[in-house]
This record gives C-alpha cells, sequence and structure tokens, in this order.
C-alpha cells in the first residue's frame, strides 16, 4: 500500500478531485484512450508492492500492467462507460483513500459483434498519492 503521511482528513477539495479523477476516467474509457487510464490508476513507490486491482464477478487482474492490458483488449471493441453522475458518491474511509460509488451503463462487445448495455454499482477505491488522487480498486458489480 502506499503510504503518504497527512495530517488531514479528507475534504470538499479532495472529494471534488476524486470525482473529477473518475469522470476523467469514464471519458477516457469511452473514448478507449489508454493514456488516461495509464494517467489515473496508482503508481507504487519503490520498494512498495503494486496498489492496483481489478476485481470482476467473471475476471480478477492483480497489478497495475495487468489492468492496463484488460482495458487495451476491451478497447479493441465496444466499451462505453456511463456513469450516472447525478448518483456518484465519494466516501472518505481515511485521511488517504476514498470510496467511489456510481450506478453506471457499460455498453461491450467484441468488435463486428453486438454490444449489449449492462447496470453496474461500480465501486472503486482512490488513494492520495504524490501526484495526487489516483485509483487504486475496481470493483464492478452487476446490478442485476
Amino acid at each position: 500500500m502506499i503510504n503518504v503521511q497527512h495530517s488531514t482528513a479528507v475534504n470538499a477539495a479532495d472529494v471534488e478531485e476524486i470525482r473529477a479523477l473518475f469522470l476523467r476516467q469514464a471519458a477516457g474509457e469511452t473514448a478507449h484512450d489508454i493514456d488516461v487510464i495509464d494517467a489515473v490508476l496508482a503508481r507504487a513507490l519503490p520498494g512498495q508492492p503494486d496498489p492496483v486491482n481489478f476485481v470482476a464477478r467473471a475476471y480478477r487482474f492483480w497489478g497495475r500492467e495487468a489492468v492496463i492490458d484488460h482495458f487495451r483488449t476491451v478497447f479493441t471493441g465496444t466499451w462505453r462507460f456511463e456513469p450516472d453522475e447525478e448518483a456518484i458518491r465519494v466516501m472518505p474511509l481515511g485521511s488517504d483513500v476514498a470510496h467511489i460509488y456510481a450506478p453506471t451503463r457499460i455498453t461491450a462487445g467484441p468488435a463486428d459483434q453486438e454490444a449489449a448495455t449492462y447496470t453496474f454499482l461500480v465501486n472503486e477505491f482512490a488513494i492520495r498519492t504524490p501526484e495526487g488522487w489516483r485509483i487504486s480498486a475496481i470493483v464492478p458489480v452487476p446490478a442485476q
């Protein structure tokens, strides 16, 4: 886990930064922009374990590069990530960690095939890093 010492709790400016980070991730996913995914995911500090993971019902990806590779794969087909912006919630869990909750429509499908749209209750965890807030964990839960 990345350990950055801060003496203050998550404040309103942090919550807005986290929300903007999540919305930047959503826009990057819909645009199939791997550079945005690279920018929003946390990086391990030297000597620290990789803090990034993506755990879904059908698969698990451990580590930043595995998560980026997953997005490279899904970006070869149809992929839209559309959170309900009014329903997004950012809940501080400590001075350096926050939980993001967002009901989200995800439209996905392989290239040259019909895509399907599903609703997920997306849960993500943002951590404070030397570069600012970054995404550490992604956990989409089917809403059905």
